[in-house]
């Protein structure tokens, strides 16, 4: 082995002092071989009203009023059939017939079944994110990435206020009128409240508005009869439901929303004296707008009505009592509400006689008759829908729209029953096709991507508006995502904020005003150019969501057969800079930027 070690160290030694070498392949490849550069490419762009659409098949609602400078305001009213957990409606512990016919049976008596409450129960959607854990989300938190940061400005950090008890958001808790950095009593009269962040709210949270809840007084039919009751019937958004489809008023009053977890304790017992039920928490729910409905409605209409027909399976339940109606009216400031009707339901709790036999059935000398509580839920199930009332476009907007202009000076975009825009990839400002001109070229496409600059001036003039956080691109012959959609897997913030490659989120300026928004299209790009695909032309809607690409039908038109359901229910608009902007905004039109590497000749 020695000497075998001693013959490789001097082999290798031997070949380093080699000077007689040559490094193969080293005049092989020019380094200029190839070049990278980007071509900007023209797109062609339409916009297009976007019809009515089916409201009954939306999965989110919406209540409220939204006003925009650009676009106009709009008015949503909700709709919607109510179900019933029990399938036979029973109150109290026997049904009525037992209580009417009690044979020998001394328990069945008559349980005078009385209403006690009814809440209406529509819950906001909430998020309680709290990366600091110090006890105030993010959203409230001056900093949400220090505990001891002091976003009440009173002297004591986050953590340290929600360890004392203190209120972190408020510098006086007790409301004494000594800061809590120096009050040694402060208690505080939220403490093991929750408060939430509510999502999808657009305006002024603060504002006050009424709130009118009523009797539907309009049957909504599941089926079409002109297709012979074998097709579901569509309710559109702009349904024409007749005037007088509001009933008996169940509420009409100020509503005001509160951010606060809802927090019920029990009623403190007064035969145990020892111990105050009163501060024992019966039960939490997060924010929600919560009224109390008309108690003798319910009283006559359900309780009364025990053993009836009219309630006796749920088909007729839905004939005698056809739904509820919600409408808002008299804003301090305009707010448009996107709630959880998914969960809501309406709450009656009502009192009834329990004949109680005191564990002795064989003694009936000291039996009782008790007052007993109990509960039924009516959940928001069958039918549901938005009835929206939208101004008209103003003329700007609507003449652009109208004429069905070719590559504009500015492109507007609108949510809702509002506007999109075609575009179709590689033709020139003429019209022309220039995809054949561009597979010729043999290049190489590294990266594509359409860029659509925001246009500040005209947004500015207009007063500003709420700006959409996002932009959705869609292939309009196969109503689905281009396939950058489908090979994106990045995440962002949010889950809604996810596919970050793919794109389509706004961009944000240094005086976080919108800026730009840019989607990348590079593998639908290469597939076109190298694979010989079809190039379909695109939809382009506003959006917050795309991680939902589900569709929605829209009333008969010569152009759209659908919508994405993510444009359906967000409200927001914006103008970009078009194809064919004015000559300072030229740098920023919209067009198609191909990245690409081709072979020096």
């Amino acid at each position: 082995m020695k000497k075998f070690y001693l013959i490789l160290t001097l082999s290798i030694v031997f070949i380093s002092c080699n000077k007689d070498y040559k490094t193969v392949g080293l005049n092989l490849i020019d380094n200029n071989a190839f070049s990278t550069n980007l071509e900007e490419i023209p797109v062609n762009v339409k916009m297009r009203s976007i019809p009515p659409y089916v409201s009954n098949t939306l999965s989110t609602f919406q209540i409220g009023e939204y006003n925009d400078n650009l676009f106009g305001s709009s008015k949503v009213s909700f709709l919607g059939q109510i179900n019933f957990e029990d399938p036979n409606l029973v109150f109290g512990d026997y049904k009525q017939s037992d209580e009417d016919n009690p044979e020998d049976n001394i328990s069945r008596i008559p349980e005078l079944e009385t209403i006690k409450n009814v809440f209406l129960d529509i819950p906001f959607f909430t998020n309680v994110d709290d990366d600091d854990n110090d006890g105030v989300i993010n959203i409230y938190d001056v900093d949400s990435t220090d505990p001891y940061s002091d976003s009440d400005g009173d002297g004591v950090s986050d953590a340290d206020e929600s360890n004392l008890g203190q209120n972190p958001l408020d510098e006086d808790t007790d409301g004494d009128g000594i800061l809590d950095g120096e009050d040694t009593e402060s208690i505080n009269p939220y403490a093991g409240r929750t408060l939430y962040e509510l999502d999808s709210l657009i305006g002024n949270t603060e504002a006050t508005f009424k709130l009118k809840v009523s009797e539907l007084d309009y049957f909504l039919r599941p089926y079409d009869p002109d297709s012979n009751f074998e097709k579901f019937q569509k309710y559109y958004s702009n349904n024409t439901l007749p005037e007088n489809f509001s009933g008996y008023t169940l509420f009409d009053d100020e509503v005001k929303i509160d951010s606060n977890e809802l927090v019920f304790y029990n009623e403190d017992d007064p035969e145990t004296e020892e111990d105050d039920e009163s501060e024992v928490v019966k039960e939490r729910l997060t924010p929600r707008i919560r009224v109390e409905l008309d108690h003798d409605f319910f009283q006559s209409k359900f309780l009364d009505k025990e053993g009836s027909q009219e309630i006796s399976n749920l088909d007729n339940f839905k004939l005698y009592f056809k739904g509820i109606v919600l409408e808002t009216y008299d804003f301090s400031d305009p707010l448009l509400m996107i709630l959880n009707f998914n969960e809501a339901e309406i709450r009656v709790v009502y009192e009834f006689q329990k004949y109680n036999k005191q564990d002795t059935p064989d003694d009936t000398a000291d039996d009782t008759v008790d007052t007993e509580e109990a509960q039924f839920l009516f959940k928001m199930g069958g039918i549901k829908l938005n009835s929206f009332k939208n101004d008209a476009f103003p003329g700007y907007v609507y003449s652009a729209i109208a004429d069905t202009i070719t590559n504009p000076e500015r492109v507007y975009l609108k949510g809702g029953q509002g506007v999109m825009a075609e575009i179709e990839l590689f033709k020139d400002d003429n019209g022309v096709d220039i995809l054949e001109e561009i597979r010729s070229k043999e290049w190489l496409v590294n990266e594509a991507n359409i860029s659509m600059y925001i246009d500040k001036e005209m947004l500015s003039s207009n007063g500003g508006i709420v700006e959409p956080s996002r932009l959705y691109l869609y292939d309009l012959v196969n109503k689905a995502p281009v396939i950058d959609y489908f090979v994106d897997n990045s995440a962002g913030q949010k889950s809604y904020q996810n596919k970050v490659i793919h794109g389509g989120l706004i961009e944000l300026d240094e005086d976080k005003n919108g800026l730009m928004y840019k989607i990348r299209i590079s593998e639908h790009i290469k597939n076109i150019v190298r694979k010989d695909s079809t190039n379909v032309k695109l939809g382009l809607v506003v959006s917050s969501d795309i991680s939902n690409t589900i569709n929605i039908e829209v009333e008969d038109s010569d152009f759209m057969t659908f919508i994405p359901l993510s444009s359906a229910i967000n409200p927001l608009g914006t103008v970009l800079i078009g194809p064919s902007p004015s000559a300072e905004n030229f740098e920023k039109r919209m067009r198609l930027n191909l990245f690409y590497t081709e072979v020096n000749n």
